[in-house]
């Protein structure tokens, strides 16, 4: 089950985008983000009330951007990825939200499989963009209907 991400999922959403990322958040901006950020949208994959993915947006106006999208390794191949981005595109429908931004890793080719899954195009490659890892990376776009 989707549902909105609360103080209490913090210690399990830092922890996968601690496994997810090169240079996640700390645990100190997440919860600013979560309790001050109006444009942020913040949802976990609740699994037998555990957060087992999450994923973070921020809408403006008719524009959406995916900050981050993650799952935990231990319950990765399950399917959660696609059942949040499904989420996520479908609450962007309902809500009027005509394109969905993003930024990925040339590296992260099971995000880019996913991304292209569901509609996703590359638009334009941002070289040196992780920079301390040295990757490039894509911007790529869904336009909404």
């Amino acid at each position: 089950m989707i549902r909105n991400m609360t103080l209490a999922d913090c210690d399990n959403v830092y922890r996968i985008e601690n496994d997810s990322f090169y240079e996640p958040w700390s645990k100190k901006d997440l919860i600013k983000d979560l309790q001050m950020n109006k444009h942020k949208r913040h949802f976990v994959y609740d699994k037998g009330g555990e957060a087992v993915g999450f994923y973070i947006v921020s809408v403006i106006l008719d524009e959406a951007e995916i900050y981050t999208i993650a799952v935990d390794e231990a319950f990765r191949g399950q399917n959660i990825g696609s059942f949040m981005l499904e989420r996520l595109i479908n609450d962007s429908i309902r809500t009027g939200v005509k394109k969905i931004w993003l930024e990925v890793s040339t590296e992260n080719v099971p995000a880019l499989n996913l991304y292209e899954k569901f509609g996703f195009e590359k638009i334009r490659l941002r070289k040196n963009y992780y920079s301390k890892i040295n990757e490039d990376a894509y911007i790529m776009l869904k336009e909404l209907k």
